[in-house]
């Protein structure tokens, strides 16, 4: 710890000053409000730390004064010594808060030199106070060391100054006030190092909340923009494949084309009501519209489009079907809703195969199209990564990559419970 020990005392001070006059000059005038800001300035001025500015200047002018009336025994005949030695052990107090050690240093010298020339001086207790002050500020090893340095004075005061029969008793009066003013700032720095600690930990478990909330934040940002990559990258393939369909289709077979283009107007309509929910909660609309999350009961909706794109898709279903909570269904939909949309994206398969194995804690996702891709990474961007997310988010895995003729994709989800 530095020597210097810096005050906020005259912010303090003048503060509590503000606020008390502004509170006296008020209108009611009442004498038991009168009373009330009495007794609230004086409340200020003590918590304020005003008296332990004032307190020092009152002590060496106390001091001085009583050098000055006292006119018997030794100190009468070295009157102007007292009272410079007096004003010596007695000022320095006055920046004993900034600088606790060097003053309880200076104020011990002049106590020696004091003892030397023989002066009884009422100034000795700067000496407790000094001590006090290294004690609320230090820890205990300096403190004890200051209070060997006080009580070697005070064995010396002692020796000299007692008869014998008597020494023991005035060792063992000095003894208990030395005690008392280590105890006592042992006891101040222990109240502010707890109230420093508990600021720390307070601010620390903020800090801790405001990265809770980042990562929160974080979390749902990734969750909503996989939400709008499903939504938008199957919308638009599809809607993508259907118009090519229709425009290969308005001459030779125009109900099929319309067909097409309804269909096209369909999925755009579905695809912005899907964006404008994912928008309202990304602006945090105090009412976003609420609109039921796609599952595995969607699945042959979305089946439908795929096939209205010239894919002929099959859907086979393995073991006892069960039921799946909201979230667990969602990504089992989205996880085939990317799977789709990579074979339309990236291949010119004909047929696609998704299996939907049931089992007791997890449910198996597997798309098989014949579309080839042993050599090229098909759907290696944003869409597979989704899907491994997704699997992930419960526990689970997924991966693709070619197989003989097609390419696969496979998925394992839990179905215990997303794992955060």
């Amino acid at each position: 710890m530095s020597e210097m020990v810096p005050g906020r005392l005259p912010e303090r001070i003048t503060g509590n000053v503000r606020r008390w006059r502004a509170w006296w000059l008020t209108d009611d005038a009442e004498p038991s409000r009168v009373t009330v800001r009495v007794v609230g300035f004086v409340r200020s001025v003590v918590t304020s730390g005003l008296l332990s500015a004032v307190v020092p200047v009152l002590f060496v002018l106390a001091c001085a004064a009583i050098q000055l009336v006292q006119r018997t025994g030794p100190i009468a005949d070295h009157l102007a010594a007292g009272l410079v030695v007096s004003v010596l052990l007695t000022v320095p107090l006055l920046v004993r808060r900034r600088y606790p050690v060097t003053v309880f240093a200076v104020i011990a010298v002049v106590a020696l030199v004091q003892w030397s020339f023989d002066l009884r001086l009422v100034a000795d207790m700067s000496l407790l106070i000094a001590l006090y002050t290294v004690a609320s500020v230090y820890p205990a090893r300096m403190a004890w060391a200051a209070a060997a340095v006080v009580e070697v004075g005070s064995l010396l005061a002692v020796l000299r100054w007692q008869p014998v029969d008597g020494r023991v008793d005035s060792l063992v009066l000095l003894t208990g006030p030395t005690v008392a003013a280590v105890c006592a700032g042992m006891a101040v720095r222990s109240r502010r190092v707890a109230i420093a600690t508990a600021a720390e930990d307070a601010q620390r478990r903020e800090r801790e909340r405001h990265q809770q909330e980042m990562i929160g934040a974080a979390r749902n940002r990734e969750r909503i923009a996989r939400e709008m990559h499903d939504v938008v990258a199957h919308g638009l393939s599809v809607m993508v494949t259907l118009t090519e369909g229709a425009l290969a289709k308005q001459d030779s077979d125009p109900a099929v084309a319309r067909a097409a283009m309804t269909r096209v107007a369909d999925t755009g309509r579905s695809s912005l009501a899907e964006m404008r929910d994912l928008v309202g909660i990304l602006r945090g609309d105090d009412d976003p519209p609420h609109r039921p999350q796609p599952g595995i009961g969607e699945l042959d909706s979305l089946v439908r489009e795929t096939r209205a794109t010239g894919v002929d898709v099959e859907v086979v279903t393995d073991g006892v079907v069960t039921a799946l909570g909201d979230a667990v269904s969602l990504s089992v939909y989205r996880i085939v809703q990317e799977a789709l949309t990579n074979v339309r994206k990236h291949s010119e398969a004909s047929r696609v195969r998704v299996e939907l194995s049931y089992r007791p804690d997890e449910i198996v996702v597997e798309v098989l199209d014949d579309g080839g891709g042993s050599d090229r990474a098909r759907g290696s961007g944003h869409g597979l990564a989704g899907i491994a997310e997704r699997a992930a988010l419960h526990g689970g895995q997924a991966h693709a990559g070619p197989v003989d003729g097609g390419w696969r994709v496979w998925a394992r989800v839990p179905t215990g419970g997303p794992v955060r």
